[in-house]
């Protein structure tokens, strides 16, 4: 399996691998519903994460197709903060057939690496509390809970 960077001709691998995403976190929370009418603006989304120059998409190629994927992203915050470079991982993905092959953690280590040479000094993600596996492959990469992210919906689906 080879890690890299996506590209704009993974658009279809990269949008079947998305909602492979959103389909399973959809079970977590509403908040992860979307319009499968809406492919086209969907694919346009994550076409334009790709041009992003801080952004990138890594993906875990296997022969005939993609494996897996991570969004990587690098934000300038506040320098009167300690920590204000940060790297944002979000997206993240394997497919069931290919876990526990250190797919996910090779993604990580080539986001990290990027992350690193722009220079963030932390990196931050969002882990589903209905997802404990992936609670437990992050916390094996070194993350800590430092917050609870919580969620209002202010419309009813």
């Amino acid at each position: 399996m080879t890690i890299r960077e996506a590209t704009p001709q993974d658009l279809e691998e990269l949008y079947r691998l998305w909602c492979e995403l959103m389909e399973m976190h959809q079970a977590y929370h509403p908040i992860f519903g979307f319009h499968r009418a809406a492919k086209g603006e969907l694919k346009r989304l994550l076409r334009d994460r790709l041009y992003e120059s801080y952004t990138r998409i890594f993906v875990a190629e296997k022969p005939g197709g993609l494996a897996g994927l991570l969004v990587a992203t690098y934000q300038i915050g506040s320098r009167g903060m300690h920590f204000h470079r940060r790297g944002y991982l979000a997206e993240t993905i394997v497919e069931a057939a290919h876990r526990r092959q250190g797919v996910g953690r090779a993604l990580f280590n080539s986001a990290k690496a990027w992350l690193t040479v722009q220079g963030a000094d932390h990196l931050e993600l969002q882990v589903a509390l209905a997802n404990p596996a992936a609670q437990q492959f992050w916390a094996a990469q070194g993350f800590a809970t430092t917050t609870q992210h919580m969620i209002l919906p202010l419309i009813d689906l």
